[in-house]
């Protein structure tokens, strides 16, 4: 990983400038998502799942909704990298899922590796001491990509 590129340390108003922007989305607000904390490289979000993301009887979280979470906390840890702004789009997300989701569920991303052109970030989406999916995405780093 290019340390230059991800900061030793955030500007101390980063969490609040992000929750700022993407806590008003009725997607984060009707799922019942979170952004907890960012971390240089990384970003932890909290699903507190509502009716919405549930798959009827079974109880357990949509996987779509969950490959939503991991993309969007992998976003989140790499713009640590550019002060919260988000100059790149996913290239690929690729995703596994080991076992139902019921409950809240936390999704830890963290910066794998990092180039001028690429970032690879790895996702832990964990129900309590379970590991339920693990995901790993590319983004595709492009400053003209706007904030």
């Amino acid at each position: 990983m290019a340390k230059s590129q991800i900061p030793e340390t955030l500007a101390p108003d980063l969490l609040e400038r992000l929750r700022a922007r993407f806590h008003p989305w009725p997607l984060i607000s009707g799922w019942g998502l979170t952004i907890e904390s960012v971390t240089p490289g990384g970003a932890i979000m909290l699903l507190q799942p509502t009716k919405a993301v549930i798959n009827g009887a079974r109880g357990n979280v949509n996987g779509g909704v969950l490959a939503t979470m991991a993309d969007m906390a992998s976003a989140l840890a790499l713009s640590t990298a550019f002060d919260g702004a988000m100059p790149f789009a996913t290239s690929d997300l690729h995703i596994r899922y080991l076992e139902p989701a019921r409950g809240e569920v936390h999704g830890a991303a963290q910066v794998v590796r990092i180039s001028g052109r690429s970032g690879i970030l790895e996702c832990r989406l964990t129900c309590g001491d379970h590991l339920v999916a693990l995901s790993t995405a590319n983004f595709a780093i492009k400053p003209s990509i706007g904030s």
